[in-house]
């Protein structure tokens, strides 16, 4: 049944996040918030602008960044709380992926985040979209969970502190357990939203969204990409 009041959503953004982990399914969300009410925040360590798909801080270009053919090309987006400020009682904390996920002293705010919010004002949905995965499984959030990341990074994610304690789905585009949502790289994150918009607010709803975006939309085990990066299920 679709809600009545409000939809909290907060989304963790961080240096070298991916855009289309972020702003493929906010395009889905936006659609949504037409019709639906919602609130959104952009939650960030401070209110600095952060850059996308490379870490540049204060004018310069640090991690895998620097040594690109365009270090500098980049989008920045506006965060609209801290993490110290961010709202309580979220409905959903969204946490997507990118190259920034592999700094994890710079990522180590938003882990903690998730773990105190998870522990003490549980939202009512956790999304991961690609590495995002990693963070919360640095939390320990996904401890005992059925989850899937990035087929690329699929074998780094594991690695990350936590991962061990969690049942890692090779073969999926986007993996559901309870209340925890975990999409593989990129698009996927949209396909999973889509996939959500259909549990919460009913298939019409995220037809018309589907349609209204000409996204042709994959099921939960439509993902060759396993197959491409030679992961089977463990």
């Amino acid at each position: 049944m679709p809600l009545t009041a409000p939809l909290r959503i907060g989304a963790l953004i961080f240096p070298a996040f991916t855009a289309l982990d972020l702003f493929g399914p906010l395009q889905a969300l936006n659609l949504l918030s037409l019709a639906h009410p919602m609130n959104l925040s952009l939650i960030s360590t401070t209110l600095d602008p952060i850059s996308i798909d490379r870490t540049i801080l204060d004018g310069v270009v640090h991690g895998m960044g620097a040594n690109s053919s365009s270090p500098f090309f980049t989008e920045y987006i506006l965060p609209t709380a801290t993490l110290e400020d961010a709202p309580h009682d979220l409905d959903v904390i969204f946490v997507p992926g990118g190259s920034g996920t592999r700094n994890q002293a710079a990522t180590q705010p938003h882990v903690d985040f998730i773990r105190d919010r998870v522990q003490n004002e549980p939202p009512k949905y956790l999304w991961t979209v690609c590495t995002g995965a990693a963070l919360a499984a640095r939390s320990g959030v996904l401890a005992g969970k059925n989850a899937t990341t990035n087929k690329a990074a699929f074998n780094w994610v594991k690695t990350v502190e936590g991962a061990d304690e969690v049942h890692w789905i090779a073969k999926a585009r986007w993996v559901v357990d309870g209340n925890y949502w975990t999409s593989s790289g990129v698009s996927a994150g949209t396909d999973m939203i889509l996939g959500w918009i259909e549990h919460e607010y009913g298939r019409n709803e995220s037809e018309r969204i589907r349609i209204g975006m000409e996204w042709n939309a994959l099921d939960q085990t439509d993902d060759p990409f396993a197959e491409i990066y030679g992961l089977v299920d463990s």
